[in-house]
């Protein structure tokens, strides 16, 4: 089954032809002042570091974009464990993964959602250990990513990320929890 629907190959096409191309016309923008010879070190290491971070958005906008014109993208246990470690890759990770039973139409929301809650993880909890585990739960799979963070994740006004997750899950008719007594844990069903 091909999972490329008009929407996801439309959103693809306006990655790149809007963010993804402002973004490479902004770093060219960013090398030209570098060229300037007039600039003091600081501005030039300060520039550096803007560089570097747009390509780093760059690279993000450009896997979005593959992945919505992916059509055989499958959320495994490997893929798991690999979004771990690119998002994630100074934090330990435990891993209780039981084979994963999801559609490939779900998949790319499931690896969108998982993403953004480690993207968070990484961002803000200051965790040093995250447990993920997979299992079967009445005929549904059962997700559960957990940190040893502090503060613990909340849903606030104007920030849209778990708001993003929230909605991602309710449209794959899922449902979502959050536990935030000790670091946090979000429990996800589909």
């Amino acid at each position: 089954m091909d999972d490329r629907t008009p929407e996801r190959l439309s959103i693809a096409r306006e990655l790149h032809d809007g963010i993804a191309q402002d973004l490479v016309a902004l770093g060219y923008s960013i090398d030209v002042l570098l060229a300037d010879s007039v600039i003091s070190q600081p501005v030039r290491e300060g520039l550096r570091g803007s560089r570097f971070q747009i390509d780093e958005l760059i690279s993000k906008v450009r896997n979005e974009i593959l992945k919505l014109r992916d059509t055989d993208e499958h959320f495994t246990q490997d893929s798991l464990k690999k979004l771990v470690l690119q998002i994630c890759p100074t934090i330990e990770c435990t891993f209780d993964v039981a084979d994963l039973v999801i559609s490939s139409s779900d998949s790319s929301e499931l690896s969108a959602i998982v993403t953004e809650i480690l993207r968070n993880i990484q961002a803000h909890s200051r965790a040093t250990h995250i447990v993920i585990k997979t299992y079967m739960l009445n005929n549904k799979t059962c997700l559960e990513i957990s940190d040893d963070g502090t503060g613990g994740a909340v849903m606030k006004d104007g920030h849209w990320g778990l708001a993003g997750v929230k909605e991602r899950i309710e449209n794959l008719s899922g449902s979502f929890a959050m536990d935030n007594k000790f670091g946090t844990k979000i429990t996800i069903l589909l």
